[in-house]
């Protein structure tokens, strides 16, 4: 058991094995927490030869608390710039689908008929997918329906807009009731559409991304995976977890970065990538043992 330590004796905890501390520390640690500092990015500060020999963490020789704390620092900036290009991605992504859906079933509550979705033998998987496709179908599907009749039910639960459409008028319309879906029961329902709705997701993806003649048409699979690994950052930024050296199975911050091209316009993603620079730019030398080209591998991005 983990017992509580005042803010002195977690100052205490962090000087017994080897971290140079100053007059801010304890005042980061009862800002910040010790926890989402300290163990959240410790690593590449601690001195592993030295562990092999004590049962407690002990930093590499010269470590600060500062160092640790520079790099908490840059992580925060790190998802509040991804953050602001992924919600932009997600509402492309939501209105793409959502509009390709209705377009194509103009019955205001279609989405709740099982038979605007499509079978279990054409159900969109990953490449990669070796599991039971009629299990997998089966289950999410039963999933959305539950999702999206909870979200009808009304009463003090519903969101005042749904609420609104339920009382005036006795159904809410999908568009209406998207704003009320997450990014994650989206890519659920994208998932189970029937294939032709899926090509006009595409479509649209096409056109809201700007793109020309000339360049390659966006396929359903493509959008699949977009959401699979868009969803996993977004949830990361919006919980404020670690997100530079983060990995949602072998893809990385770099995989989600291209991914954005399949939602955002080049130009969008450019301008990401250029504050994604700035910003490493910025704390270049601040990080100390962690130089720029290391944090750049960390983010799958490879040094240069």
């Amino acid at each position: 058991m983990k017992w509580f330590k005042t803010i002195a004796e977690q100052v205490a905890i962090l000087e017994s094995r080897g971290l140079s501390v100053d007059s801010q520390t304890p005042v980061v640690l009862l800002r910040e927490n010790y926890y989402s500092v300290v163990n959240g990015y410790k690593g590449p500060f601690l001195n592993k030869d030295k562990m092999q020999e004590r049962a407690d963490d002990f930093y590499i020789e010269g470590a600060e608390f500062d160092w640790l704390y520079s790099l908490f620092r840059f992580d925060r900036e790190l998802r509040q710039i991804t953050f602001s290009y992924l919600i932009r991605a997600e509402a492309a992504l939501k209105t793409a689908t959502v509009y390709a859906f209705c377009e194509n079933h103009q019955g205001c509550s279609d989405y709740l008929d099982r038979s605007s979705f499509c079978l279990a033998k054409d159900m969109l998987v990953a490449k990669k997918f070796r599991g039971n496709k009629y299990s997998l179908h089966s289950n999410n599907l039963n999933h959305l329906m539950n999702v999206l009749n909870g979200k009808l039910v009304g009463g003090t639960s519903a969101r005042p807009f749904v609420a609104h459409y339920l009382d005036a008028h006795g159904e809410v319309p999908l568009w209406v009731l998207a704003n009320d879906l997450t990014f994650g029961n989206m890519s659920h329902f994208f998932q189970l559409m029937k294939r032709g709705d899926q090509n006009a997701v595409c479509k649209h993806l096409y056109v809201t991304t700007m793109r020309s003649g000339d360049d390659k048409k966006i396929t359903p699979h493509e959008v699949l995976r977009a959401y699979d690994v868009l969803v996993h950052f977004r949830n990361l930024c919006a919980h404020d977890e670690r997100l530079y050296c983060a990995r949602k199975d072998n893809d990385t911050f770099a995989t989600m970065l291209g991914l954005m091209n399949i939602a955002l316009p080049a130009a969008a993603v450019v301008d990401f990538k250029e504050e994604l620079n700035d910003l490493l730019s910025r704390y270049k030398g601040d990080l100390h043992v962690i130089t720029v080209s290391d944090l750049r591998e960390m983010l799958g991005l490879g040094s240069r």
